[in-house]
């Protein structure tokens, strides 16, 4: 696929890569390339992390189709036409349907052995067409590895849970008290719910990174 001299439109610029709409004759792609500064090849080796993840998880609804690497480096994504949840979510005409397509979503990523692990972050969920929910930025997702010991299993169960608690934090539009708050959720949402003692710190550290990172969110 010849990118270059393609008309491109930036959509955002994160820590590790630049992300642009690119036009091609076949239609619009997502391509991310990485920073060319500061280590160079710790950027390029996360892209192709999250690369090989997107292909890991072909085939499940609401995860963009992964179309491998240009120059091995640039990471070519499909292109979801749509706004975030962060732009849409106050607009969405069906919240329940909603909600749960991107339920089927995480539980059928989990299944597939990733956990996203930043879902709390509204511009990593983009509404499609129809309003079905689509899963993007894999930077810090979690693979479980059969070979990976009680290390691995433990981190995979924290991030599993992490995406689930966040899905219900995006669901209700704000974390919620389950024993100050009793009732708010659904039985069948309550039951996904786990306390986590590392969520205070997950989120201290989220943010201190992405002001230190000048993280940007997804542009339209």
């Amino acid at each position: 696929m010849a990118l270059s001299g393609a008309p491109t439109r930036e959509l955002s610029s994160g820590y590790q890569a630049t992300t642009r709409v690119v036009a091609t004759p076949f239609g619009n792609v997502v391509v991310k390339t990485p920073h060319r500064g500061v280590l160079p090849g710790l950027w390029r080796y996360f892209l192709r992390r999250e690369g090989s993840i997107y292909k890991q998880l072909g085939g499940i609804a609401g995860i963009p189709r992964a179309y491998g690497l240009v120059d091995n480096e640039a990471l070519v994504l499909e292109y979801i036409a749509g706004p975030s949840l962060r732009e849409r979510d106050s607009r969405l005409t069906d919240r329940e349907r909603f909600y749960a397509r991107l339920l089927d979503t995480i539980q059928s990523m989990h299944k597939a052995g990733v956990a996203h692990g930043d879902l709390k972050r509204k511009d990593n969920v983009i509404v499609g067409a129809g309003e079905q929910p689509y899963l993007i930025d894999f930077g810090i997702a979690c693979r479980r590895d059969p070979r990976g010991g009680v290390w691995n299993r433990w981190r995979f169960a924290m991030f599993v849970q992490l995406d689930l608690n966040a899905w219900l934090k995006l669901k209700y539009r704000r974390r919620v008290d389950p024993v100050a708050e009793p009732g708010v959720w659904s039985p069948a949402d309550a039951a996904l719910y786990r306390p986590l003692m590392i969520e205070p710190l997950a989120r201290a550290v989220r943010v201190s990174w992405r002001i230190l990172t000048l993280r940007s969110p997804r542009k339209r």
